[in-house]
C-alpha cells in the first residue's frame, strides 16, 4: 500500500483512486505499445489500459509512473527512455501518462494480482480493444509518439540551473520552436548534452534536437 492509497473527491464532484494523483507508463517502440489487462476486481476490471496507480506523496509522476510499471510489468526504470507526458487534469486531481521508449527489447509481464495480462498490442489494434475508459479517452492523443527531444546545451549555459529543471519538469508543447513537435503530448521531457562533438550521449539519427546557445534561449523554454 502506498501513502496515496485512497480514494478523493476531485472539484467537479468526481471520484478517482489516488489521494495525490495517479500516474501510469505507456511504453511505445513505435510500431507497438505495451498494455495492461486489468484484473476483474480492480476499478474498471477486465478493461485495458496502462500499468499504473496513484502517487506517493513525496513522488512525481515520473517516478510514480516508473515505480507502478515495475510493480504491474515487471519493467525496470534503467530499461527504459521517457519521452513525455500527458496530463488528464479533472479540476485539481490529475493522471499523467508517462510515454517512453524501450532502450532494449523488453517482455512485460503480469507481476502482481492487479494484472491479467500485459502484453504488447499493435497500435492499430488498440481501438478494438475494451479499454479503460480514461485510457481511450488519452489514446486520442497518445497514439501520437513524438520523437525524442535533444537539447544540445552550449558552453555559456552547460551549467545554468534552468537546465536542470527543464530535465525534470520538461518542456511545454506551446514552448517548442518551429519545426519541433510534442506530438500529442502536452510536455516533452528532453535529454540534455553538451555542446561537444567529442562527447558521449550525442543525439540519435531519429531525434529531435535543439541547440540552446544563452540564457535567453532556455528561459524561453521554461
Amino acid at each position: 500500500m502506498t501513502s496515496g492509497d485512497g480514494w478523493t473527491i476531485c472539484a467537479s464532484g468526481h471520484r478517482h483512486w489516488g489521494l495525490f494523483g495517479a500516474a501510469g507508463l505507456l511504453l511505445a517502440d513505435g510500431e507497438r505499445v505495451v498494455l495492461q489487462h486489468r484484473a476483474p476486481w480492480t476499478h474498471e476490471g477486465g478493461t485495458w489500459g496502462v500499468p499504473g496507480g496513484a502517487r506517493n506523496g513525496d513522488e512525481d509522476a515520473l517516478a510514480a509512473a516508473l515505480r507502478e510499471s515495475r510493480e504491474e510489468a515487471g519493467l525496470d526504470g534503467a530499461d527504459v527512455e521517457p519521452i513525455g507526458i500527458l496530463v488528464d487534469d479533472h479540476a485539481g486531481w490529475s493522471y499523467t501518462t508517462v510515454v517512453a521508449r524501450p532502450r532494449r527489447q523488453l517482455s512485460p509481464m503480469a507481476a502482481n494480482a492487479e494484472s491479467v495480462a500485459v502484453q504488447w498490442h499493435a497500435v492499430s489494434d488498440v481501438d478494438s480493444l475494451p479499454l479503460h475508459n480514461g485510457f481511450a479517452l488519452a489514446w486520442r492523443r497518445l497514439r501520437d509518439v513524438p520523437a525524442p527531444l535533444y537539447l544540445v546545451l552550449g558552453p555559456d549555459v552547460a551549467s545554468h540551473p534552468l537546465a536542470a529543471r527543464l530535465a525534470s519538469d520538461g518542456v511545454a508543447a506551446d514552448r517548442l520552436p518551429s519545426g519541433l513537435t510534442a506530438g500529442g503530448l502536452d510536455r516533452l521531457l528532453p535529454h540534455i548534452i553538451p555542446a561537444d562533438p567529442a562527447a558521449a550521449g550525442q543525439p540519435p539519427t531519429h531525434s529531435q534536437v535543439l541547440t540552446v546557445a544563452t540564457a535567453a534561449e532556455l528561459h524561453s523554454l521554461v
